[in-house]
């Protein structure tokens, strides 16, 4: 078996897993490494398949899988249900803990896969180019393989995002499209690498994942040259896009109109009652995409819709007096890196285990090009001596990559919390 110096994380691996038993495991060897230390764990199949390895008392080779079935394996279509059958499980953040699993049943992920075929929308089509580079366990990046597929469009695959291939890919087959998140805004504006290549091919720019901002779009366009930069907005729970600026349209700080199919409404926090244009409140989508519900957890399913079956976003925005709509805040408390969601709660959960911190206050604080990132503050056991760089070695070893503390750590006496235990982040805010 190789060995690798990075490799997946258990505490997470264990929990989706429990959550959703699998009845077999298709990896690599990177992530078999992890697989294979809770092996004893009773949701852990016997039945594991690897691309990139050679078929071993482990785990069977995938060709050798399809060359030779064993015990009447088959893998001929079955009759479904759309509307019931779950298609995919992806992972969205909450704040009450571990990453909740998203049921998304084929019809539901069909609407998305439409919607980016949209003329007005992605307008993905055989005349197109793009490059994939966003990881296709997220839903923007998984939407964009599907759709490319579906729409057949011509599709590059960068497997990790590198400045110079990633020009050079654009430059050498003229990717006409970039679907992108803020970061890679980031670097478009400020990597003098831009100038050594030609990116002229690129006629359409769509970011999705997190809002930017005017003057970040502003930038891009006169850099690349494009009329004009449109950006999504979308949930894994609605099963991808939700709203988009129409191609062709130039709207500047908006996230765009509904998509096909989905409806919008704007409520007030407190009452729920629909709003009026340029007023604040949390957005609310309803729509054939929306998702199934969590799985294993009716009480979150439940509490994700209010009375009229609208899904609640936790993010507050308003609409325009022309249907236009903006991003303001999230009503969450997740942080937004680089456009995943990460979880407070969770990480919290895993300090806490830390013997020597005896309680911890998670926050994101602002860091230009990738949004927010997790600063934890920790309040030590006594007679401890723990440093920061302890701790944030505990964390890398714990959890996946978007999720660890790049906002550093900062040690206190106590964390400022609510008389009935609730953390003031607001508080540890200022702390910040």
């Amino acid at each position: 078996m190789r060995k690798h110096k990075r490799n997946f994380f258990s505490g997470e691996l264990k929990h989706f897993l429990s959550v959703c038993p699998p009845a077999m495991i298709f990896c690599t060897s990177k992530p078999l490494v992890t697989i294979l230390k809770i092996r004893t764990e009773p949701f852990i199949p016997k039945n594991i398949v690897i691309y990139d390895d050679e078929t071993s008392e482990d785990a069977r080779n995938f060709n050798n899988l399809l060359e030779h079935t064993e015990g009447g394996e088959s893998f001929s279509p079955v009759e479904l249900d759309p509307k019931e059958e779950v298609a995919f499980i992806l992972t969205s953040s909450g704040t009450t803990g571990f990453p909740k699993c998203v049921m998304l049943t084929h019809a539901s992920f069909r609407v998305n896969l439409i919607c980016f075929g949209d003329p007005l929308a992605f307008d993905l089509n055989p005349q197109e180019s793009v490059i994939a580079f966003l990881p296709f366990f997220h839903i923007y990046g998984q939407s964009v393989l599907l759709a490319s597929v579906l729409h057949a469009t011509k599709f590059v695959i960068l497997d990790k995002f590198v400045p110079d291939r990633f020009l050079q890919i654009i430059q050498d087959h003229r990717i006409t499209k970039l679907l992108v998140v803020p970061p890679i805004f980031l670097f478009l504006v400020k990597s003098p690498l831009l100038e050594k290549y030609d990116v002229s091919s690129i006629k359409d720019i769509v970011c999705g994942a997190a809002p930017i901002s005017q003057e970040l779009e502003k930038i891009v366009e006169k850099q690349l040259k494009v009329k004009s930069v449109r950006q999504s907005y979308g949930l894994t729970e609605l099963g991808g896009m939700a709203t988009i600026i129409p191609k062709n349209v130039k709207k500047c700080g908006s996230i765009g109109k509904p998509a096909a199919g989905i409806k919008i409404k704007v409520c007030d926090t407190k009452t729920g009652k629909a709003l009026p244009p340029n007023q604040i409140g949390e957005l609310r989508m309803f729509g054939d995409g929306v998702m199934k519900g969590y799985l294993g957890n009716d009480e979150e399913s439940k509490a994700a819709f209010d009375e009229e079956g609208f899904l609640r976003s936790g993010d507050l925005g308003y609409y325009d007096e022309e249907g236009f709509y903006y991003i303001v805040d999230r009503l969450k408390e997740i942080i937004n890196y680089k456009g995943f969601q990460v979880s407070p709660a969770e990480l919290e959960n895993l300090l806490i285990q830390h013997p020597a911190v005896k309680d911890a206050g998670v926050i994101g604080i602002p860091k230009e090009g990738v949004g927010e990132v997790p600063l934890a503050f920790i309040v030590k056991q006594p007679n401890t001596n723990v440093t920061e760089d302890e701790i944030v070695h505990y964390i890398e070893e714990n959890i996946s990559v978007q999720k660890r503390l790049y906002g550093g750590v900062k040690f206190i006496e106590e964390i400022p919390k609510t008389s009935s235990g609730k953390i003031l982040r607001r508080k540890l805010k200022e702390l910040a």
